[in-house]
């Protein structure tokens, strides 16, 4: 879902970069790279500190870690790359609260 989210925002902006394709492989490559040390760090956190709290601060990571790797793998701007991160991890987020219920 996020790949598709990345290429979705990277296709209809047209910015300067790799490509849309790009954009998107770099985002699942990302998504891959962090998503064994987030669940890690979460398992750790939960039982530690409230649950939004958590939640909101290893986002947080995740998309900023997720923007740099995209950057570079894009060579799309990183301001760019930081909101394809954003808008591709809110995404994600908000389908696994969904399906959570």
């Amino acid at each position: 879902m996020e790949a598709a989210i990345a290429y979705a925002l990277a296709w209809a902006t047209r910015w300067e970069c790799r490509g849309p394709a790009h954009v998107a492989a770099s985002s699942a490559a990302a998504t891959a790279i962090t998503h064994p040390q987030l669940w890690t760090a979460a398992l750790w956190a939960y039982e530690r500190y409230p649950y939004w709290p958590s939640v909101l601060t290893l986002e947080a990571a995740v998309v900023v870690v997720e923007g740099a790797l995209i950057a570079w793998m894009a060579m799309l701007r990183l301001d760019r790359a930081m909101l394809v991160s954003l808008a591709a991890n809110s995404g994600s987020l908000a389908l696994g609260l969904l399906i959570e219920r």
